[in-house]
């Protein structure tokens, strides 16, 4: 009893908890979602925790709602809480997003250091995971630091080699070798190598073909625009840039616009137009504000300083580059140089060594393969010779007795197959005279009395006249079935020169009964005529001429008939074509002729195609394996 109670508490225990995780789950959605109750269902989903797989998950929420206010404290306060619940629960592709979102938030000010530190974690999860498209992404991620940072050698060095990995995959994605390429051309236009830019951001034109909604790619055009732009080519840059202004403002990219309009009032005073140049600027720093992309700041400052220099407002510009260069030293100081030094000296270190461990462990493990198998080989040598002399023996005696066994199977099953034979072939003949003596005979007798009654009263309707006409032409059809059927029992076997006399005899019977009708038969050269075909299949070629041709004499009204057989590499093709009035198939009245037709190709392990239009005649083409 004890232990049903036990059972019976766990299952309970079970359910309440997968109950309480719903409700947790269904909190955090809300808390994420929301914009004005968010903190209220953040505080009743901390309620509902009651595991460290709760805990995780609350935090996670909390961290990326955070991210996606702009609360760059509290995303950092939540990434640095729940990093150690998902590295112990294993949860690595959670664990990998907030490390790249946490990467983003160190970005942004300007932190490179910590950024490099957060992507290479990211990083090393996708190569934990064998993910292509992260592994790709990360590094190309590496190469935007690398170019924030200006170390553009390092930036198109991760840049390439993002794009390798990705070109690489058996499951290519277009996405990640744009954002490669992308990463590669930025480093090259500001280590002021235009022409090497523009063919990297030229190459990702052709790859946005391949993706299915552009939209997501302004950056493409706008990174043309801005090289064009250093190459003082104005007319070009503002077309360029303007289209990816239009897809930034579509899906409100702050940093991008921020980039867009610091290109675009550079252009303005370039060409003389200070007024809209101002314009711009404020565009400008209003986007970069919002983006809080330190990086983004520093470029709209330097621009203005340049600007404000050039129309002679030394003041402003004395400012402007004053306030630049501050941003500037608050990112570029020796110490955070020589820390991103240290952690890519880290980085490659920690990788060489996991590579050298891995390759001593598998040469470790193939040596002691080799010592197994040696072992195995050595001893399965043994034991096979020991078998061989004993199977030896045992072969020898049993061959002799086999090959008597085999001899006399053979000979019965030879015997048994002829006599088999001979039987059916008997039945067959039987069969066939029966029908020929008594169901013949009985059909012509029928012709016979018809006609007796037709001379014997002249008096007799019309109407009666004529119906008694179609019962004869009708059983004298049933003769000719008949003996086509005798033909074909009589016949083990029929080849295309057995079919090529009896539809040639068809024909010829048609042609006479309708001479205004002109006939063509004709095989084609080549065509093996002693292909052999069984019985069944033979009448069923047969079968579906005959119909054909019918059908052309009773209703297509045409002046002629043809009938072909070619042979397509391993396919026969039969073809029975007139030039009557047509029919339209989805009109006509349903009988049994095109269906008959259809099933036989089936039978014959091929199809059967009517093409027809009125006024433009009828073809049939059944077509079957050889």
């Amino acid at each position: 009893m004890r232990y049903v109670f036990l059972v019976i508490f766990g299952l309970f225990s079970t359910i309440t908890l997968a109950q309480a995780n719903s409700v947790l789950n269904t909190l955090l959605e809300k808390a994420f979602k929301s914009k004005d109750s968010s903190d209220y269902y953040f505080s009743q989903a901390n309620k509902s925790i009651s595991t460290k797989s709760d805990s995780a998950n609350y935090l996670y929420y909390k961290f990326y709602s955070a991210y996606n206010k702009d609360q760059i404290d509290s995303s950092l306060f939540y990434s640095e809480r729940v990093r150690p619940l998902l590295q112990d629960l294993d949860s690595l592709e959670r664990l990998r997003k907030v490390f790249l979102e946490t990467h983003y938030v160190h970005l942004n000010r300007g932190n490179y250091d910590e950024a490099l530190k957060s992507i290479q974690d990211a990083l090393t999860l996708a190569e934990r995971l064998k993910d292509t498209a992260m592994i790709s992404l990360h590094n190309s991620d590496k190469a935007v630091i690398y170019h924030d940072f200006e170390d553009y050698e390092k930036g198109v060095e991760y840049g390439k080699k993002a794009y390798a990995i990705m070109d690489k995959a058996t499951n290519k994605n277009y996405k990640y070798l744009i954002i490669a390429n992308n990463a590669i051309g930025i480093n090259f236009d500001d280590w002021k190598k235009p022409d090497s830019a523009l063919f990297y951001h030229y190459k990702n034109l052709d790859l946005l073909k391949k993706v299915d909604d552009s939209i997501y790619y302004g950056f493409v055009f706008n990174n043309i625009g801005n090289t064009l732009l250093k190459e003082k080519k104005y007319s070009e840059a503002k077309k360029i840039i303007n289209r990816s202004l239009v897809i930034n403002k579509i899906r409100k990219r702050d940093y991008n616009l921020a980039t867009n309009y610091t290109n675009l009032a550079t252009i303005a005073y370039e060409e003389g137009e200070n007024t809209l140049a101002k314009t711009y600027f404020l565009e400008a720093n209003n986007f970069a504000q919002q983006s809080k992309s330190i990086e983004k700041t520093r470029d709209v400052l330097q621009k203005e300083a340049l600007f404000y220099k050039k129309i002679g407002d030394y003041r402003r510009s004395l400012n402007k580059q004053e306030a630049f260069y501050l941003l500037r030293d608050s990112i570029f100081n020796i110490e955070r140089a020589e820390k991103v030094v240290e952690l890519e000296t880290k980085y490659e270190t920690e990788k060489k060594e996991k590579d050298l461990a891995e390759t001593r462990a598998n040469l470790a493990e193939s040596k002691l393969k080799i010592k197994q198998k040696n072992s195995y080989i050595f001893g399965s040598l043994a034991l096979a010779v020991l078998l061989a002399l004993a199977g030896y023996l045992f072969y020898s005696q049993q061959k002799l007795k086999n090959r008597q066994l085999q001899k006399e199977g053979e000979l019965k099953a030879a015997l048994y197959k002829i006599e088999t034979q001979n039987k059916l072939q008997e039945q067959r003949l039987r069969i066939s005279r029966d029908l020929h003596d008594n169901i013949g005979s009985q059909l012509t007798f029928i012709i016979s009395s018809i006609n007796n009654l037709k001379y014997g009263f002249k008096d007799m309707g019309d109407k009666l006249s004529e119906r008694l006409s179609g019962i004869s032409v009708f059983t004298s059809q049933t003769i000719y079935e008949l003996r086509d059927t005798i033909w074909a029992m009589n016949k083990n076997n029929i080849t295309w020169e057995d079919l090529q006399a009896r539809i040639s005899n068809f024909i010829n019977t048609a042609n006479r009964a309708e001479d205004k009708i002109s006939f063509n038969f004709s095989i084609a050269e080549g065509l093996d005529l002693d292909e052999i075909f069984s019985s069944v299949q033979g009448m069923n070629i047969y079968r579906i001429i005959q119909e054909a041709v019918n059908n052309s004499l009773k209703y297509a009204a045409a002046s002629s008939v043809s009938v072909s057989v070619s042979k397509i590499d391993d396919t026969y093709k039969v073809e029975i074509k007139d030039d009557g009035s047509g029919f339209d198939e989805s009109t006509i009245e349903k009988g049994n002729g095109l269906a008959n037709i259809r099933k036989r190709a089936k039978d014959l392990g091929g199809t059967a195609k009517i093409i027809s239009d009125l006024g433009e005649g009828t073809t049939v083409v059944v077509s079957f394996d050889a």
